[in-house]
């Protein structure tokens, strides 16, 4: 299982290329000035090689800290592993980079208790989230272009 996350508009504009034919000796079109929309959404992804375990979406322009991470891990992930793989599956290989709230004692300790094994990461290695390499955000973000979203809050 590997995990990744990333900020999602709540208004994703569509792209900001010209789909218009022109000769090449005509001026350039005038664009219209864009503004940034009302807010953004942290959304975390966990997958195993069978598909999405579970996607979590973090609110009101908040950032995941370590005690945030652990209470996902030990609750709802856990839950989600459980349902969607072999029940009798118990053993959980874990790849997450180096950031600070993946390698803070609270989420180190929650990993161990819940058994699960931590796959070594390189300590100054590129971003090698296969997220990158497998096209997960780019078109995620694709798709939502030039849709809105209403937030549920809690």
């Amino acid at each position: 299982m590997t995990t990744d996350k990333t900020w999602v508009h709540y208004f994703m504009p569509k792209s900001k290329r010209s789909m218009q034919w022109h000769h090449p000796g005509s001026p350039k079109p005038k664009k219209a000035k864009t503004r940034f929309s009302a807010g953004k959404v942290m959304v975390t992804i966990l997958w195993d090689s069978k598909g999405v375990l579970y996607v979590d979406f973090l609110t009101d322009h908040r950032t995941i800290n370590a005690e945030y991470y652990a209470e996902l891990l030990e609750g709802p992930v856990k839950t989600a592993i459980r349902n969607k793989r072999n029940r009798s599956q118990t053993s959980v290989s874990f790849l997450q980079d180096n950031a600070c709230t993946h390698v803070a004692a609270r989420t180190m300790d929650t990993i161990q208790n819940l058994k699960w094994n931590i796959l070594p990461y390189p300590p100054y290695s590129p971003d090698l989230a296969p997220s990158d390499y497998h096209h997960l955000f780019g078109p995620l973000k694709g798709h939502l272009g030039g849709k809105s979203f209403a937030i549920m809050r809690k």
